[in-house]
C-alpha cells in the first residue's frame, strides 16, 4: 500500500520537475546565446574604435543616408558594422574666416589656383594700405598677422636624431633654434615632433624625402612621446608642445621642396597646429604652420618696420607676451628672433631668393600639404613645375596665405590649392553593429561618436538592444 502511494506521489512530482528542468535548460541556452551575441556586437564596436584616426578617414566616405561597411576581424560570432555621418564641424566659424590670400608688394597679383577669395587691396600701389586690415587674431574678412610664439633657444642637431632599431627606420627632429642648414634628401622616414621651430638657414626637403611635421591626422614614423623617450642622444630639453608644428623663418631661413629633377618626389605633410589657450607663449601658434620674422634688424635686441618706399611696407614682428598680463608683446628681436633678410625688391632688381621655394621638375610624385596659416608678408613664394611633373604634383596650402609676392612658372600641378579651405575637422558618426548569425536573437549595438581629424574622440551614446 505504502509503495503504491509512494510511486503515485512520486509520479505527480517528477513529471513537473522534469518539465521545469527542461524549460530552465532551454532558457539558459537562450540567455547564453543572447550574452554571446551582445558581447560580439559591443566588441565589434570597440574594435573599430580602437583606431579613431583611421575610422575618421574611412567613415568620411559615408553620408546621412549612405553607409560604409567597416572591416572587423573574426571575433567568433559574425557581425556586420556600418557607419553613417550625422554631423560635421568646420575648423572656423563664418565670423572667423580670415582673408584667404593676400599679397603685399605693390603690383603683385593673386596666383593661379587661389581658393577662398582674394584680398581686395592685394598689390595696391600704396604698400601700406593693407595695414588697415591687419588683426592679430583670426577675424572674418581681415588679414591675420599673428604674433610669434616663444621658441627654445637651444640648438638641436641639424641632422636630426635616429630612433632605436626596434622602433624601425625613423629620424626625428625636436623644436628649437636651428642655425645650420637642414637637408633631408633620402628615403628615411622623418618626423618633426610637435612644437615651434626657428630656422635661420635653409630647410630642404629633397628627392625621396618622406616627412611628417608634427603629430596629428597624418601619422609619422613615431610619436611625440616615443621620440622624447627613445630617440638616440636626444637633447635634454625637447621643448615639445601641443600637437602639430609651426616653422618660423628668420635671417636667411627658408623652406625648399624639390625633387631635383628626379623621379623620387618628396612628400611633406604638415599637421595642423593645435595648442591649449592657456599655454602662454605658444597659444598664438595655434592654426599657424609657417611664419616669417618681419621687420629689419636694428640691433641684436631690437628691430623696426620694413620700408621700401612705393613697393613694400611690413610691420615688425612681436612675440606673444609672457606672462599673459604683460603690458605689450615684446619686439621679436628681444626674444631671440632674427628678422628675415629674404626680402623681394622692386624691378629692375633681380628676384630675391624665395622664402618658400617649390621646384618640381622630375617625373615622379611630389606632395606638399600645409593645413595651417602661411604668413610671410615680406617674403616671396615661388612655385615652378615642369611639364612632366604636373600630373604627379600635389600642392595644397589650405589655411590661408599672406606673402609679399607669389611667382608661378611652368605647368599647373594636378592638384593646386592655396588660400583658405575651411576644413572639416570633426565629424559625428553613427556606428551600428548587428549580429548576422542565423536564428534569434538578433543583437544590435549602436554608438554615436564624435571624432576629430587627428583621432581624438568622444562617445555621446551607446545602446545595445536585443
Amino acid at each position: 500500500m505504502f509503495a503504491l502511494m509512494f510511486v503515485a506521489v512520486g509520479s505527480m512530482l517528477i513529471l513537473p520537475l522534469l518539465t521545469y528542468s527542461q524549460g530552465v535548460m532551454k532558457a539558459t541556452t537562450q540567455e547564453h546565446k543572447k550574452a554571446v551575441r551582445a558581447a560580439a556586437a559591443t566588441g565589434a564596436l570597440r574594435v573599430v574604435l580602437a583606431d579613431p584616426g583611421r575610422l575618421f578617414k574611412v567613415c568620411s566616405a559615408s553620408g546621412l543616408h549612405v553607409s560604409v561597411d567597416l572591416a572587423v576581424p573574426d571575433i567568433g560570432t559574425p557581425v556586420s558594422v556600418k557607419c553613417t555621418t550625422t554631423a560635421e564641424a568646420n575648423e572656423l566659424q563664418s565670423s572667423d574666416l580670415r582673408v584667404a590670400m593676400a599679397v603685399t608688394a605693390a603690383g603683385s597679383v593673386e596666383p593661379v589656383g587661389a581658393v577662398g577669395g582674394a584680398y581686395a587691396n592685394s598689390g595696391n600701389a600704396d604698400p601700406e594700405l593693407w595695414w588697415d586690415d591687419i588683426t592679430t587674431l583670426t577675424t572674418g574678412g581681415k588679414i591675420w598677422m599673428p604674433n610669434l610664439p616663444s621658441h627654445a633657444l637651444n640648438h638641436p642637431a641639424s641632422s636630426g636624431y635616429m630612433m632605436p632599431t626596434w622602433a624601425g627606420s625613423c629620424r626625428v627632429f625636436f623644436p628649437g633654434t636651428y642655425l645650420d642648414p637642414v637637408t633631408i634628401a633620402d628615403a628615411v622616414p622623418t618626423y618633426f615632433t610637435s612644437g615651434v621651430y626657428s630656422f635661420e638657414n635653409t630647410v630642404t626637403f629633397g628627392a625621396g624625402a618622406n616627412v611628417v611635421v608634427g603629430e596629428g591626422a597624418y601619422e609619422g614614423c613615431t610619436t611625440n612621446a616615443e621620440a622624447a623617450y627613445y630617440a638616440l642622444n636626444a637633447p635634454t630639453t625637447v621643448s615639445i608642445s601641443g600637437i602639430g608644428a609651426t616653422f618660423v623663418f628668420g635671417g636667411a631661413g627658408r623652406m625648399v621642396v624639390t625633387d631635383s629633377g628626379t623621379a623620387a618626389g618628396p612628400s611633406v605633410l604638415f599637421n595642423a597646429r593645435l595648442v591649449d589657450a592657456t599655454d602662454v607663449g605658444n597659444s598664438v601658434s595655434a592654426g599657424v604652420s609657417i611664419e616669417s620674422v618681419n621687420g629689419v634688424a636694428v640691433s641684436s635686441t631690437s628691430s623696426s618696420e620694413l620700408l621700401i618706399p612705393g613697393y613694400l611696407n611690413v610691420p615688425k614682428s612681436h612675440t606673444q607676451a609672457k606672462p599673459a598680463d604683460a603690458a605689450a608683446p615684446p619686439d621679436a628681436a628681444s626674444t631671440g628672433y632674427l628678422a628675415s633678410t629674404l626680402v623681394p625688391q622692386p624691378a629692375p632688381a633681380a628676384e630675391v631668393t624665395p622664402i618658400i621655394d617649390v621646384q618640381i621638375t622630375g617625373s615622379g610624385t611630389t606632395t606638399l600639404y600645409i593645413p595651417g596659416y602661411v604668413a610671410v608678408p615680406q617674403g616671396r613664394i615661388d612655385l615652378n613645375v615642369g611639364a612632366a611633373s604636373a600630373a604627379g604634383a600635389k600642392v595644397q596650402l589650405l589655411g590661408g596665405v599672406l606673402a609679399a609676392k607669389i611667382t608661378v612658372a611652368g605647368a599647373t600641378p594636378g592638384t593646386l590649392q592655396w588660400g583658405l579651405v575651411n576644413r572639416i575637422v570633426q565629424k559625428t558618426f553613427k556606428l551600428v553593429a548587428t549580429t548576422t548569425a542565423s536564428g534569434d536573437p538578433k543583437v544590435t549595438s549602436t554608438a554615436i561618436v564624435q571624432i576629430n581629424d587627428y583621432g581624438e574622440y568622444a562617445i555621446n551614446s551607446w545602446v545595445t538592444s536585443i
